[in-house]
Formats: C-alpha cells, sequence, structure tokens
C-alpha cells in the first residue's frame, strides 16, 4: 500500500499538536521524493484486497496502475507452501504463515507488493452432526470423498483447479459444468478451489437432477439418460479414436510406418467406463476402418447402468445382487470370473482355455498387444515400454528386456519415436489398461479394439504374435459387431419394417405381443437375453410365443420352442411376393431374406419358395430325432451357441457316430445323384451347391443382357457388363442393379437367392430345396438331362 504525502497533509488537519508536528517532520522528509516522483511521473501499482487468509480459504486481490495504462497484471507468491495464487490474483491459504505476493503491471514491469498472512482457525470447527444425511456413511469411506486422492491434490500447489480440469476434480467445477450455478451448462467457466471432493451437493441439486445427456470426447451426444448421466459426465474419458486420427492426419506422414516428432502420446484418460460401455457409439478407441464395432452393452434390466451395478454411494459393486444370478460373484475376483453362455467356447485370446472369466481373456489379449506393441517397436522404431503408474506411461526401454526400470520410468525417458501404426495400438491399449472394470462394461468392445491393433502390427512386423487361435466375434445371436445388428448405426435407430428381429428384446417383444413392429431407438448389440428369456437367475423361462404368421399368409401354433424361433427365421417373403411384382410394369428382385430355416424346414407348407403351377413340393421334414429347432440346435448342449457341431455329441452321436462329429458327413437318406456330377457319395450340401451352380449357369445363358450374381452385395444380381460371368466390384453398385427381368429369371433368381441365405437348407429340407432348384433350371430354359429332382 502506498502513502502519499498530500494524504499525510490531510490528515493532520484532524489531529492534535503533538501528531501534528511528527507529521510535519514526515511531510518534509517525503515531499522531495514524492516531488521527484511527481515530476518524472513514475508507473505506480497500487493493489487492494484483504491481507489475511485462513488455510484452506481464498481471497482474491487486484491492481490499478497509476502513470501507466496497464492491461493486466501477474501474481507471484514468495512462498507457495504458504500462500499459492494463481494468475487471477486468487490467493489459496496452504499453511499458517506469511508471504509477499508481488503484483507486476503489464506491459509497464512496475511491481507492488502486498502481504498475506496465513492463520490457522482459530477456533475448532464443530463436526457436523451427519447422523440425519443419507448413505453418509457409505460416502465417507469412498473415492469420492477421498481429500487426500491424487485426483483431489493434484493442484494444490497451483491454488486452483484450472477450468479445464475443474469439471471432474472439484465439486464446485462439475456444478459450474452443468450449470448449476447460474451460468451457461457444458462448460467451465472459471478455475475452482481446491480440496473440493465429490459431495452430496455435487450430484443433488436442481441442475444435476435435470441432467439426461452427456456429450463424449468424439462429438457424439448421447440423451434420455437417468441418474447415470452424472456418472458418465466424468466418466467418460478425455479422448477418442477421432483425436488420434486427426493428430496423424495432421502430421501428414509419408506411411503408417513412419517415424515422426509430430506425434505424440494421446492418453484416453482415466476411469473412461462410459466410453466402454457406450463403446462403439461413442467412438473412445481407435477403431480400424472396415472393420464393425460393438455398441452399448446391455445388461438385463435394472442392472444396465452405472448405478445399477454400483452402489451410488459408496461405488462399490453391488455384489450381494450380482449372486442372484451368478453364484460366484461374491467380490471382485468371483465377478471376474463371470462367463455367460454368449461368450462360451470363444478362446479370445487364444490361449486354450475356454473356462477362465471373461476378464482374464481380456488380460490375456492385452497382453499379446503389448508384446506386439514391443515387437513392432523393435523393428520399426526404438524398444518400448509401459508403465501404468507413471508418465507419460510410455518410456524407452534402454535395456529391451521388455520392462520399465526405476532409472527408465521417468519423463525424461519419455517414448517419442511414434508411428501413426503405433499410436493407434498405443491409445488402445491405454483404453483397456485405464478402465479396470472394461471386463464387464463392454469386454467386447475392448476385445474388439486390441484384436485389431494386434492384426494391424502383425501386418507390418516379421516376429508376429500368434493370433491363429484368437477370436475377434461372438456367434450368431451375439455377436454384436455383426451386420445383422450394425445396418442400422447410420439412423441410430432400427426401423419398424425391421426391429422385430434387429432391435434387440425392445423390438421382438413388442412384435411378439402386438403383431407389428415398432421404431427402436438404440441400434441393437446382439439379443440380449430377455429377448427370449422371461427370468433370469435359479430359472430361465422361456417366452411363449403362440403362432406365426409366415410371408406367405399361412399362419402356423407348433410345439415346443419352434414358435419362438420361427418368428425371425421365417423370411420376409414367399411366392405371392414374386407373383405380385411380375404384374407391375417393372418387376423387381425379391429377396427371402436371411436364414429362413422355418420357411424351409415346414416346405410347402408355409410356401416359402417359388412353387411352379403342377409341381409337387416335399412337405414339413421329417427326422427321427426330433424336428423342432432345439431338436438339432440344442441351446444347452451348445452353450448357446446353437450350432450342431457343439451339440453333437449329445444330440447326434448315437445314430450317426460314424459322421465323426460333423453333421454335414451325416447322408443316410438321399441317395441319388441330384445335380448329375456322377458322384452319390458327396454330401447333401455338396448336391445342393451343384444344383444351385447349375441354375445360375442356366439363367446367364437365357438373360439379355447378360446376369452376374454379387454374392454379399446388394441387390444381389447386376448387369455383367464384361460378359466374364463373374461380378467385379465395379458392376457391384445399385446403379447396375439387374433390371430387365423376364418372369422365368425372376422366380428363378428368386430360388437361386433362397439356397444362398439358408446355408443349412440341405439339412433342413432337401428335398423342398432340391425341387425348387430342379425346376427352376428347367422353367429358365436349362438342361436337367441327367439330373434328378429329389
Amino acid at each position: 500500500m502506498i502513502l502519499r504525502a498530500t494524504e499525510v497533509t490531510k490528515m493532520m488537519k484532524h489531529a492534535g499538536p503533538r501528531v501534528q508536528a511528527l507529521m510535519v517532520v514526515l511531510v518534509m522528509a517525503l515531499s522531495p521524493a514524492c516531488a521527484e516522483l511527481e515530476k518524472e511521473k513514475l508507473p505506480l501499482v497500487v493493489t487492494q484486497g484483504p491481507h489475511q487468509v485462513l488455510v484452506a480459504g481464498a481471497i482474491t486481490l487486484s491492481a490499478s496502475t497509476e502513470n501507466a495504462a496497464d492491461t493486466g497484471y501477474t501474481f507471484t507468491s514468495s512462498n507457495p507452501a504458504i500462500a499459492a495464487v494463481i494468475p487471477q490474483g486468487i490467493v489459496t491459504g496452504v499453511a499458517p504463515g506469511e508471504a509477499l505476493i508481488t503484483v507486476t503491471g503489464v506491459p509497464s514491469g512496475a511491481t507492488a507488493t502486498h502481504p498475506v498472512v496465513v492463520v490457522a482457525p482459530t477456533v475448532e470447527p464443530v463436526a457436523p452432526d451427519t447422523s440425519a444425511v443419507p448413505y453418509f456413511d457409505k460416502w465417507k469411506t469412498s473415492a469420492h470423498a477421498d481429500v487426500t486422492a491424487e485426483a483431489f491434490v493434484h493442484w494444490n500447489a497451483d491454488g486452483a483447479v484450472p477450468s479445464s480440469c475443474a469439471r471432474c476434480h472439484s465439486s464446485e467445477g462439475f456444478i459450474d459444468y452443468i450449470g448449476g450455478d447460474g451460468t451457461v451448462p457444458f462448460q467451465v467457466d472459471k478455475p475452482a478451489p481446491i480440496m473440493s471432493v465429490v459431495t452430496c451437493k455435487t450430484c443433488h441439486n436442481e441442475a444435476a437432477d435435470q441432467l439426461t445427456q452427456v456429450t463424449f470426447p468424439s462429438g457424439v451426444t448421447v440423451s434420455g439418460l437417468g441418474p447415470e448421466a452424472r456418472c458418465m459426465t466424468c466418466h467418460q474419458g478425455r479422448a477418442s479414436g477421432q483425436d488420434v486420427q486427426a493428430a496423424i492426419a495432421k502430421a501428414n506422414l509419408a506411411t503408417e510406418d513412419t517415424v515422426s516428432d509430430k506425434l505424440g502420446f494421446l492418453n484416453i484418460h482415466y476411469y473412461p467406463a462410459a466410453a466402454t460401455l457406450y463403446a462403439g457409439v461413442a467412438k473412445g478407441g481407435f477403431q480400424y476402418e472396415g472393420q464393425a464395432y460393438d455398441v452399448r452393452f446391455r445388461h438385463v434390466e435394472g442392472y444396465d447402468t452405472c448405478i445399477g451395478c454400483h452402489d451410488a454411494h459408496a461405488l462399490e459393486i453391488k455384489y450381494n445382487e450380482c449372486v442372484q444370478c451368478h453364484a460366484e460373484a461374491k467380490d471382485l475376483a468371483g465377478v471376474q470370473a463371470i462367463r455367460m453362455y454368449s461368450s462360451q467356447g470363444r478362446d479370445y485370446d487364444g490361449d486354450g482355455n475356454v473356462a477362465e472369466g471373461l476378464a482374464s481373456e481380456l488380460f490375456g489379449l492385452r497382453d499379446k498387444l503389448l508384446a506386439a506393441i514391443q515387437a513392432y517397436a523393435r523393428e520399426k522404431t526404438v524398444p518400448t515400454c509401459y508403465q501404468a503408474a507413471s508418465y507419460p506411461y510410455w518410456f524407452k526401454d534402454t535395456n529391451n528386456d521388455g520392462l520399465c526400470g526405476a532409472d527408465e520410468a521417468s519423463p525424461a525417458n519419455g517414448f517419442k519415436a511414434w508411428t501413426p501404426r503405433l499410436l493407434k495400438a498405443a491409445y488402445n491399449y491405454q483404453m483397456a489398461s485405464q478402465d479396470p472394470g472394461a471386463f464387464a462394461h463392454n469386454a467386447k468392445y475392448i476385445i474388439e479394439l486390441m484384436h485389431d491393433s494386434v492384426q494391424d502390427l502383425n501386418g507390418a512386423i516379421v516376429l508376429k504374435i500368434d493370433m491363429s487361435k484368437s477370436v475377434r466375434n461372438d456367434l450368431g445371436h451375439f455377436n454384436g459387431s455383426s451386420e445383422a445388428a450394425r445396418n442400422w448405426d447410420e439412423n441410430d435407430e432400427v426401423t419398424a419394417s425391421c426391429s422385430r428381429c434387429h432391435g434387440g428384446a425392445e423390438g421382438f417383444r413388442f412384435f411378439t405381443q402386438y403383431g407389428v413392429g415398432k421404431q427402436v431407438q438404440e441400434t441393437a448389440n446382439g439379443l440380449e437375453c430377455s429377448a427370449c428369456h422371461t427370468s433370469f437367475g435359479s430359472t430361465w423361462d422361456v417366452l411363449e410365443v403362440a403362432s406365426v404368421t409366415y410371408p406367405s399368409g399361412v399362419v402356423r401354433k407348433d410345439p415346443g420352442n419352434d414358435n419362438l424361433c420361427s418368428g425371425c427365421h421365417s423370411g420376409r417373403a414367399a411366392k405371392p411376393a414374386v407373383d405380385a411384382t411380375l404384374k407391375t410394369s417393372s418387376p423387381r428382385f425379391i429377396n427371402p431374406h436371411y436364414l429362413p430355416a422355418a420357411a424351409t424346414k415346414l416346405g410347402s407348407e408355409v410356401k416359402g419358395g417359388y412353387e411352379y403351377e403342377g409341381k409337387a413340393y416335399a412337405g414339413p421334414l421329417t427326422h427321427m430325432g426330433g424336428v423342432q429347432c432345439t431338436s438339432c440346435h440344442d441351446p444347452i448342449a451348445s452353450q448357446h451357441s446353437f450350432l450342431v457341431e457343439d451339440a453333437f455329441e449329445a444330440r447326434c452321436r448315437n445314430c450317426h457316430a460314424d459322421a465323426l462329429g460333423k453333421a454335414e458327413n451325416i447322408r443316410l437318406t438321399h441317395l441319388g445323384d441330384y445335380d448329375g456330377d456322377g458322384n452319390a457319395k458327396e454330401t447333401l450340401r455338396a448336391e445342393l451347391e451343384g444344383l444351385a451352380a447349375q441354375l445360375l449357369a442356366a439363367m446367364q445363358a437365357a438373360a439379355t443382357p447378360k446376369i452376374c450374381y454379387g454374392t454379399n452385395a446388394f441387390p444381389y444380381w447386376f448387369i455383367d457388363t464384361n460378359g466374364n460371368g463373374s461380378c467385379e466390384p465395379a458392376e457391384t453398385t445399385s446403379a447396375n442393379g439387374y433390371k430387365p427381368w423376364s418372369p422365368a429369371l425372376l422366380k428363378a433368381a428368386y430360388n437361386y437367392q433362397l439356397h444362398h441365405v439358408e446355408p443349412g437348407v440341405w439339412a433342413h429340407n432337401f428335398s423342398y430345396m432340391g425341387q425348387l432348384l430342379y425346376d427352376s433350371i428347367e422353367d429358365v430354359g436349362g438342361n436337367v438331362t441327367g439330373l434328378s429332382r429329389p
């Protein structure tokens, strides 16, 4: 603070004689200096603000400058261990003592000092009565209440939590972010106090109650959330795979394996559970081009959100509720041992153990990824090692032993020889490591990321990591990365016409109850248990479906669980649809849809194929071992893979021991040479494939212009522009789709497609499919000499 001589003169008017005498002396002493100062008009910084602050308290200083036009000020403390100050002039008391805060004007350079005394509270605070606070005892033992945790003490020396971090490391910062302090929501406007943990008011306020959306680092916003939005706001990470891609694009390097100092490691941040949970929706991991990824992991109802599985206040897993369905889940080790039907028999890490918990599969694959990263680094850059607890995590492995020694895990030894390929894999490894609950939050997504990372690295190195026995995807119903699950991702919803079979439990249950589809807002991630089961835990009761209406209009009420399976495996078209389009001026190809096993199994009863007038067709399958879907595709014996090969020992070997565990080898009936190749010993699958090949040849001979078949390209049939009989990539475009259909060609195309999309038709109803193919060849003008109609 500055005392001017003129101010002393004013004070003399109100003083007594003795004080006035002393002040005269003071004025005489000050006058020359002040006169000189006023003469030169040097810049003078004047501070304002308190001089005392309590430990853990804060005061705000401000300043002004005389004789200069300063635009800002810097603040420094002579002893940050006593009083810390941040650029905004906020001083925080750290420990009892004294410190000088130096204030410097910018650009004048003039300085002033502001003494600050930090004192301890003179009165011990009275501990609040927490007996009436709900869940207080649970909260006080949680990580959210730990005032000594790194998450809450990291910025103590700085005096405040910066706005870029305050959202999740200060109660005031979180409230600021959600707009609970009256400011604009979804941004932090100012630094926040240090030593501020997650308290009751952090999550229990009006703004938090209204929080229903979360925007991930990828820019994707997930809305319609409940209380879990509070958790997801912080547990989502601070980076995404898109940030990795952007950094690589900015570096603009020649190849994927070019080493460059333009690249640096990107850390997704800590405990990004929401990014793991929402997987391919949030795009937290680096997702490789051309690959499909699982989306949100959906557990059973009531246990598919953060607070469904974690106690909202203690944060612990609700083990006492887990054991209702998972008897072993009494503790963390028990939860890590969980392995449900969707992953039975799938060896993700390739170690030969399919009985270990899913967590062990993830950990094993993570070890493979680290090995791949280190192998790549040795071959392409310099050896590296990883230390999860030390920044920046990746270090130069100076002795090339694969481990980070104490002398290696230092920032000065940080790994810097990044290539685009290595950066992607290291980012995914970090994501898998920083979410310790990834095995439960969404193990399949993390497995897919790591599997793809290893394969990408393997493509560039000589000493490859063995992935020959490592599985990436789940089977059938549980494959969340399949086209059947991911086709609708661009629209973020499943249409009413498709949700019956592709909208998860929500879509399937709605259709079975009301007979119509509904638009499902969240795309499926494979089938949940609740799609087919009505109870969980000690019993797994199966949903009863009274009847099924087939595309032909035929209604069936079949025994057992057949109606449940047939609801989706009945196809979406039949002969009437083909006849209807032939009556139009521009007939179009009709696709029977995929895996219509129920329709082929029942044959002419439901008319799933195009049956020609005047011809007789086989009825339902007969089989002495049972004709229900689950007679062969036994869910229990196959551990819900529904693969016949997995149920062979239990369901087939008694009668078909000579098939050597492979159902395709069975041929006790249909002993003729149907495709005319002279081989009556080949499999029934081969017989039908032979007939189908001859049908395609007959169609191509009859078609004008020439036609080709694109196995995996919609709309499947295209103009064969080069006439070579095969569909080239340039030909399989929608614009080149085949349109000049003749009646015979269109009928044949339907039956050919039925055979293609029903890979098990040789077992489900060989006679019916064989008859359809034979008649199609004949109708389109092909030569049936030497062929045999079943």
